[in-house]
């Protein structure tokens, strides 16, 4: 159920752009998704096009989600990589102090006007 306040918020963040820059038509939204967020693609879209049924800007648009990678810095060596999975050790220095350092769920990339 959190998709839909997720979904509310997306909105919220859209119309805001769409007053500010006069925008007709969104056609299409680019999101990431952190691998590590507990959000269905499917439902965040349901509730869009539910929420969206009556806006003619935002009604129809494609939504496009991209799972990203997980990214994570060494505090041993200081460098920062990306894993498909959580891991153990730095791919650098093999220490094992890492910290996950991108805490957004989902991000609004792009959208095609």
């Amino acid at each position: 159920m959190h998709e839909y306040s997720i979904t509310c918020s997306i909105i919220k963040i859209l119309n805001d752009l769409i007053r500010k820059h006069k925008i007709k038509k969104i056609k299409k939204i680019n999101f990431d998704l952190s691998p590590l967020a507990h959000i269905e693609p499917q439902s965040v879209e349901f509730y869009y096009n539910f929420l969206t049924k009556s806006s003619k800007v935002l009604k129809d648009a494609s939504l496009k989600f991209r799972k990203d990678k997980i990214k994570i810095e060494c505090s041993i060596c200081g460098k920062s990589f990306k894993s498909e999975n959580i891991v153990s050790n730095c791919v650098y220095c093999s220490g094992n102090k890492l910290r996950i350092i991108n805490s957004d769920d989902i991000k609004i990339m792009s959208i095609e006007t």
